[in-house]
């Protein structure tokens, strides 16, 4: 931990070198944890902490609130696969190294029961909200393994929502997970949830208590979050013959007991990697304040055409 912190500091210094007043990478404490990174340009603020698994804690724009709440957090699944615990991966000590003006690379410890490591580049657009995160997967083991991405990102929306596929694999065009951890599975067939609406081919997840996950076998490549007059929405590559092997999903939502908080969560495909080999899979970012009223689930197709705006905004490429 020590020869970490040392490699931040001297990190830091170099970039600061080549800084200016309104794009920058500097140490920060957050919530009484020191030794954070927040990268800002003008507008955007991104706090990112390397000892709690490299977790992205802090999003805001334009004097905004923070959206987020716990934060994103990447990890390695599928879930239904039930992997060997592997808390170091997600929530252990990650090196952090500043690669230029507002980019941070974060590396997880190599882990010996999964046989991977994981490495999280972050990267803030040097005007606006646009944010690239690239995460890649290694196998450092002496065996084939065979993972995907887990994008965990606990959010403070009240409304999440994502196109449904129109050629979907479920005849209900969405599923949800029922069963007991250890007998989980998706029902695509017979779903249903207060806290779950279908309006012009979006599925929108509603205020209320805590839900059982839903999910879909999006194709769109995208999903948002909503809260008082701002807009949060995730792109990223989804791949028509991959092996989305938690349940068929290519999305999943969760939100938490009190009905507070609404984790978005984009998925890789799952893949086999032979000893020394790496997988990649980047996602775009973007927030926005929305003039758009939304009063209710039914106001939330409004925000569509604010999706595909911020798409051509923040316009680096997420697809295979």
């Amino acid at each position: 931990m020590r020869w970490a912190v040392i490699i931040l500091t001297a990190s830091l210094v170099c970039a600061a070198m080549v800084l200016d007043v309104q794009a920058e990478v500097r140490a920060c404490s957050f919530r009484n944890q020191d030794n954070c990174l927040e990268l800002s340009n003008e507008s955007t603020r991104i706090v990112i902490v390397p000892a709690n698994g490299g977790r992205i804690v802090h999003y805001s724009c334009d004097n905004g609130p923070n959206f987020f709440a716990g934060g994103c957090q990447i990890d390695i699944g599928p879930e239904l696969d039930y992997l060997p615990s592997h808390q170091p991966l997600w929530a252990g000590p990650y090196e952090a190294t500043v690669l230029g003006p507002l980019s941070v690379r974060l590396t997880s410890p190599t882990h010996e029961a999964t046989g991977v490591q994981l490495v999280k580049v972050v990267t803030l657009d040097q005007l606006g909200s646009g944010v690239t995160l690239g995460q890649t997967m290694k196998n450092v083991g002496t065996k084939e393994i065979a993972y995907c991405h887990w994008d965990r990102t606990m959010t403070n929306a009240t409304h999440a929502f994502f196109e449904l596929n129109p050629s979907s694999r479920f005849p209900a065009r969405w599923s949800m997970r029922r069963g007991q951890h250890g007998t989980y599975r998706y029902d695509g067939t017979s779903p249903n949830s207060p806290r779950v609406k279908i309006l012009n081919g979006l599925l929108i997840t509603v205020p209320g208590k805590k839900m059982e996950k839903v999910a879909a076998d999006n194709v769109a490549g995208w999903m948002a979050g909503y809260r008082e007059g701002w807009l949060y929405v995730k792109r990223f590559p989804v791949y028509a013959h991959g092996d989305y092997a938690d349940g068929g999903n290519s999305v999943e939502i969760w939100v938490n007991a009190a009905g507070t908080r609404t984790e978005i969560e984009p998925l890789s495909p799952k893949v086999k990697l032979q000893p020394g080999e790496s997988y990649a899979f980047t996602e775009r970012w973007g927030l926005r304040r929305v003039e758009e009223p939304i009063n209710t689930h039914h106001d939330i197709p409004k925000l569509v055409s604010s999706v595909k705006q911020m798409a051509l905004e923040h316009s680096n490429p997420v697809s295979p």
